[in-house]
């Protein structure tokens, strides 16, 4: 699966205090067009995978060229995310967290939750959907990587 060249995305929901939480992820997909719905997969062992179950929504927040920093910090595990990373969160009533300066944000209810192996296979159905502009960040072979002119440079 390194072959495959994906955007980059933060699943972001609350955690039981209420504060927003997120996990990186690259393996989601458009499902259906009418009505809107998206497929992410979340491995078990994750927190996100028992905060989504618990709150049945959450947020894909499509990564910038800029938000590299952001993807490292939550590609990791809670106990190990240190440094000093801003993430800017918008939160407000109902809706998943919304990270400021992604390229596009999605708030989805979940439809439908299939455990296999590790992962669950998460299918939501997408309520709102608000659009930023810039450049995207991309994952191939296990590194982030920035265009410059229209041509993928790694090194983020």
């Amino acid at each position: 699966m390194s072959k495959f060249a994906t955007g980059v995305a933060i699943i972001s929901t609350l955690a039981p205090d209420g504060a927003p939480h997120g996990m990186t992820a690259n393996a989601l997909t458009s499902v259906s067009l009418e009505p809107p719905l998206l497929l992410v997969c979340i491995a078990h062992n994750r927190n996100t995978y028992g905060y989504v179950r618990v709150q049945q929504r959450f947020g894909v927040n499509f990564l910038s060229q800029g938000q590299a920093a952001i993807a490292r910090y939550f590609a990791r595990e809670p106990k190990e995310r240190l440094g000093d990373v801003a993430v800017p969160w918008q939160v407000s009533g109902a809706a998943s967290p919304r990270l400021d300066g992604a390229l596009a944000f999605m708030d989805c209810r979940v439809v439908a939750m299939h455990d296999h192996g590790d992962h669950a296979i998460v299918v939501a159905e997408v309520d709102d959907v608000s659009v930023g502009g810039g450049v995207p960040l991309l994952y191939y072979e296990r590194q982030l990587f920035a265009m410059d002119n229209g041509v993928p440079s790694p090194g983020l």
